[in-house]
């Protein structure tokens, strides 16, 4: 069966945008790791809201207080705390029911050594170093956005 041949499609695959807006939640302690993550969320920002917080009882206490309906679809952990590792919030999230789906992005920092295998065992998602130009981690975050919200089938709280 000949088909007619469509002019306006060349045989690639378009994206289309996403319509639907996600929660994105950004843990981050140290100031600067934080300002640099949220202004590289903002530079590829599709509308998604950004719920940001500097300690790890900060996220918790917002997590069980939102309730199922206002969970974020995804978790981005950048630790420098000397009271909280990346591993003990995530191993948290991991052991709470009710949040435990969420996939979480762990980051780090060059002059950091994590526990990669510990990370992925106690489930995280990936595990990112944060390269030393902002620009790197713009490329990572336009990466990143769009694996987890075009890619795959992201968690719909």
């Amino acid at each position: 069966m000949n088909m007619p041949a469509n002019p306006g499609n060349d045989g690639r695959m378009e994206s289309t945008p996403r319509k639907k807006r996600f929660r994105i939640a950004l843990l981050a302690s140290a100031e600067g790791e934080r300002e640099e993550l949220i202004d590289a969320l903002q530079v590829n920002s599709l509308g998604h809201e950004l719920l940001i917080f500097e300690n790890p009882d900060q996220l918790f206490e917002a997590l069980h207080a939102g309730g199922n309906t206002s969970l974020p679809n995804l978790l981005m952990i950048a630790l420098d705390d000397s009271n909280w590792s990346s591993a003990d919030v995530l191993a948290r999230v991991k052991q709470t029911p009710t949040i435990k789906a969420i996939p979480v992005i762990v980051f780090y920092r060059q002059s950091t050594s994590p526990n990669t295998p510990e990370l992925y065992r106690l489930g995280a998602a990936s595990v990112i170093h944060m390269p030393l130009r902002f620009e790197g981690l713009i490329q990572i975050v336009r990466v990143m956005e769009d694996y987890w919200f075009n890619v795959t089938s992201p968690l719909s709280v």
